[in-house]
């Protein structure tokens, strides 16, 4: 199977596509959440405590691919919203951080899908990923008042690449494996 950035949306042979694409949203959003929460508690045995691998963005680029731009809004700000509640940081710093970043990932993942089949899931993964680091650290500056902190962002956005390479290529594999089963 190519990594092209087509994907055929069996969505639109439905004659109840709100219902269905509401229903594949809050599945999406079910995963983003549960990897989310799992990254936030594999975050306290890291030896890195600043780096995270983004798991929960599969589901923000299955979204995008899968059922469209609105959905993976809705997925990715939700998902910061319900972590952000579930692990206690709703009203704090690291919720700003983490929005900040996600709409910033966003932003970058709409951006490159649109410049056509030039770029797979897994380049939108990239720069989505690249995307957040900056999002994160530009929030940092706002919060601390302070761009001390962006002496770690180039080290971050490197790390980036590769973990975004690697979200995007597990998002590309269950793409594939949803186009079968449809």
């Amino acid at each position: 199977m190519p990594l092209s950035a087509e994907v055929s949306l069996p969505l639109a042979r439905s004659v109840d596509y709100g219902a269905r694409r509401v229903a594949y949203s809050g599945v999406l959003l079910v995963g983003a959440v549960v990897l989310g929460l799992a990254e936030s508690w594999l975050l306290s045995f890291s030896p890195v405590p600043w780096l995270r691998l983004g798991l929960a963005n599969v589901a923000v680029l299955v979204a995008l691919a899968y059922v469209g731009p609105r959905s993976a809004f809705a997925v990715t700000s939700l998902k910061v919203v319900v972590v952000g509640l579930a692990t206690g940081a709703l009203f704090g710093p690291a919720t700003l951080l983490a929005m900040s970043g996600s709409v910033c990932a966003l932003v970058a993942m709409l951006l490159v899908r649109a410049a056509g089949s030039r770029f797979s899931v897994i380049g939108w993964s990239i720069a989505g990923a690249a995307a957040h680091v900056v999002g994160q650290f530009l929030g940092a500056v706002a919060v601390t008042g302070s761009d001390g902190v962006l002496s770690l962002m180039p080290l971050s956005i490197l790390a980036s690449i590769f973990l975004g390479a690697a979200t995007g290529f597990v998002a590309w594999a269950l793409l594939s494996r949803l186009r079968l089963a449809v």
